[in-house]
């Protein structure tokens, strides 16, 4: 998830249907083992891997499916590892919703019979795909740079080229000559930023972004840019500091407040998270339609199943068609009935 401007908006799907005791069954998070409790022995084992080659080096949500045994969810380990234990002899599906960024993926996976005491263990490699594009149009940053010489520019409207053909390790390339004809290129740290972290490689991104800031200290996109690394890497308690920082120079910025929000409902400060994602909503309620998704997440999490409702009604009639439509109209219908209970 990068971002060179408001419409580039791009978030991994996540999945709603968390802590609540009337959903479908939840697994844990890391590779120790997702048990499934299915009554087997067989194993399933994978990574996932970033559409450069990469394993992922951040959570995703990730879910296996039967048609007998339902569906048990749960994410990815930080390096991108996932393990389903306790499985019996049928059909599966291993399964990531897609983004804005990456298409779905189902992969299937028959379980045998096991013949024997031992346990059989089933490994699956599953490599994300860049989603198809309307436009192949370059996308264009609006940081100044000052006077950059021909040369430089010519190699920076490539990488943009390339970029857009969705050859982003060409246009790291040529971000790196163009650097090299103009060493104070802030466009460039900024674009090669955007690109490593298309590539999956998140460190090498925010070296991208902190060579910009160092031209540069109050660089807007850069700075923002970084704040949203740092989320993915998890680096939540630096995230939110950078992106204070960024409100402090834009506080239109609904990109600034939509991840500000992120981060603070991972550091679990909700109260704070629920103000920021409303005022991303309120600055630019067309491009925020995702927070109100990541708003009913927050509100499972704080038990508050009335404002879950809410949210993700309001959510699904901004976006009637996402990917795992069915699944979120069983998650609305389950925390309905759960406040029906109340």
């Amino acid at each position: 998830m990068c971002f060179r401007s408001l419409s580039n908006v791009s978030l991994v799907v996540f999945v709603l249907l968390l802590s609540l005791p009337v959903f479908p069954q939840i697994a844990g998070g890391l590779t120790e083992t997702t048990a499934t409790r299915l009554g087997g022995n067989s194993y399933i084992t994978g990574i996932v891997f970033w559409p450069s080659g990469r394993p992922l080096n951040v959570r995703m949500g990730i879910r296996l499916k039967s048609p007998t045994a339902g569906e048990i969810i749960t994410t990815t380990d930080d390096r991108g590892q996932f393990v389903f234990s306790g499985l019996t002899a049928g059909n599966y599906s291993v399964m990531i919703d897609g983004e804005r960024d990456f298409e779905a993926i189902s992969q299937p996976v028959e379980v045998l019979q096991s013949r024997s005491a031992m346990p059989q263990t089933y490994s699956v490699s599953i490599r994300l795909a860049d989603k198809a594009k309307a436009s192949n149009k370059p996308e264009v940053v609006s940081v100044a740079s000052g006077a950059v010489p021909k040369r430089a520019t010519e190699f920076y409207k490539k990488a943009q080229v390339l970029s857009a053909d969705k050859d982003h390790k060409g246009a790291v390339e040529q971000l790196k000559l163009a650097i090299a004809e103009y060493p104070d290129f802030l466009n460039a740290y900024n674009e090669m930023g955007v690109q490593y972290q298309r590539l999956g490689d998140l460190p090498k991104a925010e070296a991208a972004l902190v060579a910009a800031l160092k031209i540069k200290p109050d660089a807007f996109e850069p700075m923002l840019n970084r704040g949203i690394v740092l989320f993915r890497m998890n680096r939540f308690a630096e995230a939110e500091l950078i992106l204070l920082e960024v409100l402090k120079i834009n506080a239109q910025s609904a990109v600034a407040h939509f991840y500000l929000g992120r981060t603070l409902a991972k550091l679990k400060k909700y109260d704070d998270a629920e103000s920021e994602l409303n005022a991303a909503i309120s600055i630019s309620p067309d491009e925020m339609k995702e927070a109100h998704r990541i708003l009913a997440m927050l509100y499972i999490d704080k038990d508050d199943r009335p404002k879950a409702v809410a949210a993700l009604e309001t959510y699904l009639r901004l976006v009637p068609s996402p990917p795992d439509i069915a699944q979120l109209k069983q998650a609305l219908a389950q925390l309905k009935a759960a406040v029906g209970k109340q």
